[in-house]
């Protein structure tokens, strides 16, 4: 586990903030201009190894005639001192239930609490300290606590409602991820892609069990044994893995993976020209194989366009878990 890793980097950089000026870096609002060449190769820009570049897409589908998914990208990074920038980010998806009116607002309630609260005990103080140490509660404590808090306020407010909700906590090189229902996590690079969650459905723990095929279940993959703002208690999946440099976070809802294959998510990302067209390719592609569910995905990347890696740079299998 690289939690401590995780703050050190992020200590190393706000160390003296107070001391001079920040500078906040939006790369996805200031263009720089370089001489003609630069930052380019024969094969088009290259990709930098602090970006945090990211797309965001939503679609009712072609079936509903509403939107029941939620989601959110938030993101800064601060260079400071000489020292290369840092990113930072909250990405969550969230797949309401309960009909009518009360599955989006389950996920927006959800969302908005989700990340009010993470923000206010994650990146409020990191912006407040002078040594990057205010906040140390435990980042696995502070997603569980979100959760739990949005299970609460659902619970609470929207009694007949539930909904799914998968989110990922970058700092610097790590990604920290909670997730409840069936909504999901993938992480990829070029020629490469892992699923990081796994579906708290019926349908999905028949199969694990081995009681069941998946042509079996195939007509009970919606009913969800987890998900916030059903039961009494709610206890997230929390997950750590390693972020680097040419790789990129996946969150997206059953109404993408259950149309598109994983080979064709990953085919789309790899041949997409920035994360907002990938999203909206992949969105296009789930509409077209039927579009019976509303659409949401989340792409975050570390450096855009996707680099080439040999497989001696790619990370084992199993790193992370």
């Amino acid at each position: 586990m690289s939690l401590n890793r995780a703050r050190d980097a992020l200590r190393h950089l706000f160390t003296g903030v107070g001391e001079s000026q920040a500078e906040v870096d939006d790369t996805k609002e200031m263009a720089v201009i370089e001489p003609a060449g630069a930052g380019m190769s024969a094969r088009g820009p290259v990709p930098s190894p602090h970006d945090l570049q990211v797309g965001i897409a939503s679609d009712p589908g072609r079936i509903r005639d509403h939107n029941e998914d939620a989601s959110l990208a938030w993101q800064f990074a601060l260079a400071q001192l000489g020292k290369p920038p840092v990113p930072v980010g909250l990405f969550i998806v969230a797949d309401g239930m309960g009909g009518h009116a009360r599955g989006e607002q389950a996920s927006a309630l959800a969302i908005r609490t989700v990340a009010a609260h993470v923000i206010r005990t994650v990146s409020l103080p990191l912006l407040a300290s002078d040594d990057g140490t205010a906040g140390s509660e435990p980042i696995h404590d502070i997603l569980a606590d979100s959760m739990r808090m949005a299970h609460e306020a659902i619970m609470h407010q929207l009694p007949e409602a539930g909904t799914t909700l998968t989110m990922a906590l970058v700092l610097g090189e790590g990604a920290y991820i909670a997730h409840v229902g069936d909504s999901r996590a993938y992480q990829g690079e070029r020629g490469h892609l892992k699923l990081l969650t796994q579906d708290h459905s019926v349908a999905a723990r028949l199969l694990e069990m081995g009681h069941a095929s998946p042509e079996e279940v195939a007509s009970q993959r919606n009913i969800l044994y987890r998900a916030l703002g059903q039961g009494v208690q709610i206890e997230p999946d929390i997950l750590y893995h390693d972020l680097r440099w040419g790789q990129y976070l996946l969150i997206c809802c059953d109404g993408l993976w259950g149309k598109v294959s994983d080979a064709e998510i990953a085919a789309i990302i790899e041949q997409a020209s920035t994360p907002d067209l990938a999203c909206q390719e992949l969105v296009k592609l789930a509409n077209h194989n039927g579009g019976e569910d509303n659409i949401s995905v989340v792409l975050a990347a570390r450096g855009w366009p996707l680099p080439e890696r040999t497989p001696a740079e790619r990370p084992d299998a199993t790193e992370g878990a």
